[in-house]
Formats: structure tokens, C-alpha cells, sequence
């Protein structure tokens, strides 16, 4: 990536492709003005996460493979312990949709590893929102009442989240958007990290 890119990295222009209507014409101006930049910073991040705790973890820029009518109005890429893929694991998103940016812990509805995260979110200090996946209704759980995320357990269509959604863009170029991916990953550290010592890796 040239420098001329990295001072102008991920900017409010790129909110703009979640309003294309036409699903070819929104996935390629996906695949070639975020994909390729999401994928740069996701690598960057792994690296990083290698050199402080010693875990290797893998990006994984979403494919949205399974969609061929309509566009996807968010895309990502998924930090896992995994280099075959990231949807059977709790793992680490980055990504930015028509509504703004986000970093996230995620475990999917077919993750088994999701009643770990469950217990992780139920015993620990939580920053940041968390929301119970309803099949594509995300639902927000409100701190006193966190216990309800282990209805993730009783229905396989239900999946979790905890993170932070921001309004926009944290900045414009590559170093305000990894400065503030760190942050929030950082934050998320302890939950993700709970998960690893009792999950599959």
C-alpha cells in the first residue's frame, strides 16, 4: 500500500458504497475500495497482537459469498485462530457499514464456542455494547440484565456480539484508523481472551 493511500485511508466516501442499489455494482466498489485497505489493516493488527501476547491470529476480509441478490450493507475483516476461516470460532471484526465503524467480538450462531463467549461477557467487566443476535435481529442487552446472554445457548439461529459502533469514520487516514481498531481491541482483549484459554485453540 503507498503512502498516498495510507494518508487517505478509509474516509467517509467509503460509507457511500453501502448506498449503491445495484448488488455487481455495490460488491465491486466493496471488493475494490474496502476490501483491499480492511485487509491491510487486519493484517497490520495481527502482527501486532503477535508481538504483544504471542498469539497468531488471521485475517479474514468477508467474502459475502453466500449473497446474490441483495448487497450486503457492511463489510469486515475477522481476526481468528484459525487460518481456514473465522465463523466456527469467537473472533475479533473490523469493518464499517452505510452507518458508520465498528469493532466487535463476535461468536456466530454456528460458532461453538458461543456459550464461552456467553459466560466471558457474564463474568467480566464489559466495555462496550452487547447485543444478542435474534437470527438478523440484533438485540441489545442492557448491562444489569447480561445474564440473558446465555439464551444463545437454547436456539442455534443466535449469535453475540460485544464492541463499539461509531458514528462515521475515526478519522481519514491509515494511522487514526489503527490507533483507534487498537483501542478498542485492547478493550475487548479480556473477554477474547477468556474465550481463548477455554476454547478450541
Amino acid at each position: 500500500m503507498s503512502g498516498n493511500q495510507k494518508d487517505q485511508f478509509l474516509t467517509l466516501n467509503e460509507l457511500d458504497v453501502f448506498t449503491i442499489p445495484g448488488f455487481f455494482e455495490r460488491m465491486a466498489s466493496i471488493r475494490n475500495r474496502i476490501s483491499p485497505k480492511l485487509a491491510f489493516l487486519g493484517s497490520s493488527i495481527a502482527e501486532d497482537i503477535k508481538l504483544e501476547t504471542g498469539l497468531e491470529l488471521y485475517p479474514h476480509v468477508a467474502k459475502h459469498a453466500r449473497r446474490t441478490v441483495n448487497p450486503p450493507d457492511e463489510t469486515w475483516v475477522a481476526l481468528s485462530p484459525s487460518l481456514k476461516g473465522y465463523k466456527m470460532h469467537v473472533h475479533l471484526v473490523l469493518g464499517l457499514g452505510y452507518y458508520g465503524s465498528f469493532v466487535k467480538c463476535v461468536a456466530k450462531p454456528n460458532s461453538m464456542e458461543k456459550g464461552i463467549l456467553a459466560k466471558a461477557i457474564n463474568d467480566i467487566s464489559t466495555i462496550g455494547t452487547i447485543w444478542l443476535l435474534k437470527g438478523e435481529t440484533p438485540v441489545e442487552i442492557d448491562e444489569t440484565s447480561k445474564d440473558s446472554v446465555f439464551e444463545v445457548n437454547n436456539y442455534k439461529s443466535y449469535g453475540l456480539e460485544v464492541g463499539k459502533v461509531l458514528a462515521g469514520v475515526p478519522g481519514t487516514t491509515y494511522k487514526q484508523w489503527l490507533e483507534w481498531a487498537t483501542k478498542e481491541i485492547e478493550s475487548l482483549w479480556p473477554l477474547y481472551e477468556y474465550v481463548r484459554k477455554e476454547g478450541m485453540y
